[in-house]
C-alpha cells in the first residue's frame, strides 16, 4: 500500500490508476462530509465535484507546508459544501423575491367570458367599494395584499378582512 505523498506525486506525474487509488481511499470521507452537512439529497452530484475537488487538491498538494494531505482535502470538502449551502440559500431567495413581484405585478391573463362584465357588475352591486377593491385587486388582478393593502391606504390584516367578506357574500349570492 503506498502512502498519500507517493501517491500525490504519481497523480502530479499523471498516472490515472493513482488517482483511482486515493478516489478509494477518501470515498468514506466524502460520503461522510456530505452527509455531515446534510446535502444527501444532491449526493450524486456532490460526490462527483468532490472527486474533482481531490484531485485538484492533489493537484495542488505542497508537502512543504507541514500538512497532511487528509487534513487538506477535508478542508477544500467542508468549504465547497459550506459554499454549496450558500449558493442554495441565495437562489431560494432569489427566487422568493422573484415569486413575490410576479404576484405583485402579474395580470389575470384569462381569456374573459362573454358574461364577464355581467358578473363583474353583479359582484360590485353587492359589496362595498373597499371590499370590491380588494376583490378586484387579489382575484382579478392577482395582486399582493400587501400591494393592495398599500394601494388603498389600508393595514393587511383589513385588506384580508375585507376579501374574507366580499367572497362569503359573493358565495351567498351566488348560492341563492
Amino acid at each position: 500500500m503506498h502512502n498519500d505523498h507517493e501517491i500525490i506525486s504519481m497523480i502530479q506525474e499523471g498516472d490515472e490508476s493513482a488517482l483511482e487509488l486515493m478516489v478509494e481511499k477518501y470515498r468514506r470521507l466524502i460520503i461522510k462530509k456530505i452527509y455531515k452537512f446534510n446535502l444527501t439529497y444532491y449526493f450524486d452530484d456532490l460526490f462527483q465535484e468532490c472527486l474533482i475537488i481531490l484531485y485538484q487538491s492533489a493537484m495542488m498538494f505542497d508537502a512543504s507546508y507541514n500538512k497532511t494531505f487528509t487534513r487538506f482535502f477535508e478542508m477544500n470538502i467542508e468549504r465547497h459544501c459550506i459554499s454549496t449551502i450558500a449558493t442554495f440559500k441565495r437562489r431560494q431567495e432569489i427566487t422568493r423575491n422573484y415569486l413575490d413581484d410576479i404576484a405583485e405585478n402579474t395580470h389575470c391573463l384569462h381569456e374573459r367570458t362573454v358574461y364577464y362584465d355581467l358578473h363583474l357588475e353583479e359582484v360590485r352591486r353587492i359589496l362595498t367599494p373597499c371590499e370590491f377593491s380588494v376583490y378586484e385587486g387579489r382575484e382579478l388582478k392577482n395582486r399582493s395584499f400587501e400591494s393592495i393593502a398599500a394601494s388603498l391606504d389600508i393595514n393587511i390584516k383589513s385588506a384580508y378582512n375585507a376579501m374574507h367578506r366580499a367572497k362569503a357574500k359573493i358565495r351567498a349570492y351566488f348560492e341563492d
